[in-house]
């Protein structure tokens, strides 16, 4: 059967990559004429193009409530230890994080109560849930709209927020092609018109910058639309977020994204970055990818957070979810071994969701690789400022309080200055003592 050739790693989380090369020929025979439509709708970008440059490249004035991370039940492995639910819940409450993703596969249905067990432990949390094809479901229809029944009908009272797919642009994720993609979610939309009208459906699905496929996904003439688009927007091959691909950092790749959900007419404007994070060094084979992408666990730490404040300068991302808590390739806990190992990557972040939750946007500017972002919160001016890559000295205003990226108390020198790295640094005023300065 056609689905004997997707298998599962179990280290990584992940689909292992097809090696069969006479049925990876097969595949992309078979997807051809869908590629073709893929190529001519590409021919739309350099229109959209020219859209961008009436856009603003950051939307100050926001409010700040994106903050998500990703959890699931764990998968065994004897080299690691499998935190229960009660564990994963500590780590969650610890963190303070309300937004989370949870994976239900429909590759494992049959341990479905293990999931529905699971998500149910969060229900005092905000939930979008994500639904991973494969192959099984997509040839056959009719299972499809049968478990996604039971799975809308059994967790609608817990979330209205489901993602249908995912990473639909890579074919060792059953897709073969955007046209199964649409047929697929045109049977989760017609269970919800006709049986669910309360949830909301997340599409689209793409992983990484991939133009083509965004456009895609976001054009066409299935009827179907979205109630927000759902982006597995990792930037981990060209190392720091601020770097470029194709002359796009972050906040410009999620500004192209905004550009085409505004021409498109199959989405309501809400973007979700559903999935990034960075594989980490030295961690084979539990890495979701490998060579020059890996980075140190500080640098995970510093592209975490810096990740985050450029999804929020751009003021056009819904939820940022990192993927995820526990991995020992790329979460913010290390499983491996007798007892779960928070990394500095979770110290950061609950540092950073503890000063700026509920804030809102006032500026941002970036000069020679310097970049600060100025946020409101609770009666204090918060500015974060960090560097990519190199280092510099910047004058702190008197009343200033300064905090490291984990939270900490960092004093200016002498001459009331302080050092900017990589490092993010917190500097925080009263808004009256600010507005006297």
């Amino acid at each position: 059967m056609l689905y004997n050739y997707f298998r599962w790693n179990k280290y990584s989380d992940q689909p292992e990559t097809l090696s069969d090369k006479r049925f990876k020929r097969a595949i992309y025979l078979k997807g051809a004429y869908a590629s073709l439509k893929t190529l001519l709708i590409s021919l739309f970008i350099p229109l959209i193009g020219i859209l961008r440059l009436f856009q603003r490249r950051v939307e100050m004035g926001k409010n700040i409530n994106c903050f998500g991370l990703c959890i699931n039940p764990d998968y065994p492995l004897p080299e690691k230890i499998s935190p229960s639910t009660e564990q994963i819940r500590q780590l969650v409450d610890e963190i303070n994080i309300t937004n989370l993703l949870i994976r239900l596969p429909l590759a494992d249905y049959d341990h479905k109560e293990k999931y529905f067990n699971f998500i149910e432990g969060f229900s005092d949390k905000h939930i979008l849930i994500h639904i991973l094809q494969d192959r099984n479901h997509i040839d056959n229809p009719k299972l499809t709209k049968q478990h996604l029944r039971e799975i809308f009908s059994r967790l609608q009272h817990i979330t209205k927020y489901f993602q249908i797919g995912n990473s639909v642009n890579r074919k060792k994720w059953a897709f073969i092609s955007m046209d199964e993609y649409f047929n697929f979610f045109q049977i989760a939309q017609k269970l919800q018109k006709k049986e669910f009208p309360t949830i909301k459906l997340v599409g689209s699905s793409i992983i990484d910058f991939e133009l083509p496929f965004i456009a895609r996904s976001l054009i066409h003439w299935w009827p179907i639309k979205y109630d927000g688009i759902g982006m597995q927007l990792y930037v981990d091959r060209r190392g720091a977020p601020e770097n470029k691909q194709f002359g796009c950092d972050t906040i410009a790749k999620i500004n192209w994204i905004s550009s085409i959900m505004k021409i498109s007419r199959k989405t309501v404007n809400s973007l979700w970055i559903t999935e990034t994070n960075w594989p980490l060094a030295n961690t084979k084979p539990y890495a979701p990818a490998f060579g020059n992408c890996m980075v140190s666990e500080e640098m995970q730490t510093c592209y975490l957070v810096r990740y985050f404040l450029l999804a929020i300068a751009s003021g056009r991302v819904s939820k940022c979810y990192w993927h995820q808590l526990i991995a020992p390739g790329y979460g913010l806990v290390d499983n491996r071994g007798l007892k779960l190992r928070k990394r500095d990557a979770y110290y950061s972040y609950k540092t950073m969701i503890k000063l700026l939750e509920g804030g809102k946007t006032i500026s941002f500017s970036e000069s020679t690789q310097l970049y600060r972002l100025k946020i409101e919160n609770n009666s204090q001016m918060i500015e974060a400022v960090w560097a990519n890559n190199v280092s510099s000295k910047i004058n702190v205003p008197k009343k200033t309080k300064i905090l490291s990226i984990f939270g900490e108390l960092i004093e200016a020198d002498d001459t009331n200055q302080v050092e900017v790295s990589d490092y993010v640094i917190y500097l925080i005023s009263d808004i009256e003592s600010n507005k006297g300065s």
